[in-house]
């Protein structure tokens, strides 16, 4: 080993071109140094993502955020630079790469089998939205029993709670959406957690149980999304929105410490971060529904003003 690393070039994160990710593997498998650049424009910010390997057999993951975010949900492999624009994360031995999805090539995480297993057998924790949302971290990869109001629309899907600030974004177990989500555009919050050598803790298992509770539950929604979309489309002085009401067992998946309190200082005009869960990362935690436990309830919210109505001229 050892010599001048391999320049396998470098490609779009959005359509990588296969032969820069085959150079790279290949130079890994033949324990020779290397390095690998991805790179993406997202409407505002630019970011990069590549690989490096060294002569002795270790590889870096190196990371580029315009937006000099990258000190937020750091691990204990990872130091950052250059004002937090750039983050280097060390892969966790032994090191394999794989490629993702998109044909890009990454460090496979380690599983700690017998951690994943702990967590899988854990007992069900009750509690309340209200407290998730005041520290999400807490109930991370957690089994919960709570209550609460699900609803949404075409790009929004929400579990909240009377009394609570914000919600908690809400899916099914299995990656279903729930009626009325047409499409949304994820962020980067992960779900699983790692053990103190970086390795991971796989999620908790979450199938969904689809018996009468959860029947009537989803019949609900879709008389939920029915009657959002009669509501926004008439000419009134307010819209009145629904929700639909009940108790829910189910995985909580949320952000880190420093995450959550970089959130609470945003403002309701900036510009989304892609840090969390949910529709553009805008949730700190989100909700994986296993049952539904009780008899759904379809509520009203409390009316709100029609924008499109109020901008309408005033007869005389």
């Amino acid at each position: 080993m050892g010599g001048r690393p391999i320049d396998c070039g470098s490609t779009s994160l959005n359509k990588p071109d296969a032969k820069v990710t085959a150079c790279a593997k290949a130079a890994f498998d033949d324990h020779k140094p290397f390095r690998v650049l991805y790179f993406s424009t997202f409407g505002f910010f630019k970011s990069a993502y590549g690989l490096a390997g060294d002569e002795v057999g270790d590889v870096y993951e190196v990371e580029y955020d315009s937006r000099a975010l990258l000190n937020l949900g750091s691990g204990r492999r990872t130091q950052v630079f250059d004002g937090n624009q750039i983050r280097v994360t060390t892969c966790v031995k032994p090191i394999s790469l794989g490629s993702t999805q998109e044909d890009v090539l990454a460090c496979i995480t380690p599983v700690n089998e017998q951690e994943s297993r702990i967590a899988a057998q854990q007992q069900l924790i009750e509690t309340t939205v209200c407290a998730i949302l005041e520290h999400p971290s807490a109930f991370n990869n957690k089994m919960v029993r709570i209550h609460g109001y699900a609803s949404g629309n075409f790009e929004y899907s929400e579990l909240g709670a009377n009394g609570c600030s914000g919600a908690l974004w809400f899916e099914y177990g299995g990656g279903e959406w729930p009626p009325g989500l047409v499409a949304a555009v994820g962020g980067g919050g992960r779900p699983g957690s790692e053990d103190a050598e970086g390795k991971l803790i796989l999620p908790v298992p979450v199938k969904l149980v689809q018996d009468s509770k959860f029947q009537r539950f989803q019949k609900l929604m879709s008389a939920r999304a029915k009657k959002d979309e009669q509501s926004s489309k008439e000419d009134a002085d307010t819209w009145t929105f629904y929700r639909v009401a009940a108790t829910f067992i189910g995985r909580i998946d949320a952000v880190s410490d420093d995450i959550h309190a970089f959130h609470l200082k945003r403002k309701e005009t900036d510009r989304a971060d892609f840090l969390g869960f949910g529709q553009m990362g805008l949730f700190d935690a989100q909700f994986i529904l296993q049952s539904v436990e009780n008899n759904a309830v379809l509520e009203k919210f409390p009316p709100i003003p029609n924008p499109e109505h109020a901008k309408q001229p005033k007869s005389r």
